[in-house]
């Protein structure tokens, strides 16, 4: 435990003291708040709209959820992770490759599980962090419906977040462990979690039942479920297996590389 939280601080000192990491803060939040300021905007131009009509022609007033601008800034959100993530990774294995400190990993007396769970976690916890920021936008949100935003769908979409997050992770932290060379490794990581993100594009152009299959595999399918507020033990299940199979082959490809030393 004591080794493997000293490979987590010091994982960790290395994220704060790069600018990569300040660097992809400013861009998450810029461009994520961007997009939730014209959601905002657009749902408060259409309720303006409909009160207006409502009080010149007569009517109910409809009743509009600004959680479905939350909606939008979560599913924004969690695709801006499947480019941020691969460049959190790509350094994870690689540079130890480069810089020759992985044989030193290698021959000391910390194990693989403990090397693979220590930069898993401080890198989680990077992510965690560019999560928690966007909760500045839901306190907007709260404040600005009164407090009668529903939080049930924002609890499971951050759930869905932290989910999401291990996985893309995990599947980094494998192709870091496979090159030297951190570009390779980021572009690997990217086509593979696009890849997976878009399968249910891909099963609109097959037969039944390979195409349920073929969805049920994406993230994005499962992804929706908590962000609409659906917290399924299915898609909780799909999440944690595919964080486990890719650290799992992770942990076996750096233990095949310790024992060819």
């Amino acid at each position: 435990m004591r080794n493997m939280w000293a490979i987590y601080t010091r994982e960790l000192k290395s994220y704060f003291i790069s600018p990569i990491f300040y660097i992809l803060a400013t861009v998450f939040v810029l461009v994520v708040g961007n997009s939730f300021k014209n959601s905002f905007f657009d749902f408060a131009s259409t309720a303006m709209n409909m009160l207006r009509r409502a009080q010149n022609y007569g009517g109910e007033i409809p009743i509009m959820n600004i959680g479905a601008v939350a909606m939008q800034m979560f599913q924004f959100m969690d695709f801006m992770f499947l480019m941020i993530v691969p460049l959190l990774t790509m350094r994870l294995y690689a540079e130890e490759k480069k810089t020759g400190t992985m044989e030193l990993l290698m021959t000391s007396p910390i194990t693989t599980s403990q090397v693979l769970l220590g930069k898993f976690f401080s890198c989680l916890t990077i992510y965690s962090i560019l999560a928690a920021l966007t909760g500045v936008f839901i306190f907007i949100m709260y404040t600005q419906s009164n407090g009668k935003l529903d939080m049930g769908p924002i609890i499971s979409s951050y759930l869905g977040v932290l989910l999401l997050g291990a996985t893309l992770i995990a599947v980094g932290m494998f192709f870091s462990s496979v090159t030297e060379n951190q570009i390779v490794a980021a572009a690997i990581t990217l086509s593979v979690l696009m890849a997976l993100w878009l399968l249910p594009a891909s099963a609109k152009f097959l037969k039944y039942p390979i195409n349920e299959l073929v969805e049920n595999f994406s993230m994005s399918t499962h992804l929706d479920y908590l962000i609409k507020g659906t917290i399924g033990i299915n898609n909780i299940v799909y999440f944690l297996s595919m964080t486990t199979f890719w650290l799992f082959i992770t942990g076996v490809n750096v233990e095949s590389a310790r024992w060819r030393q």
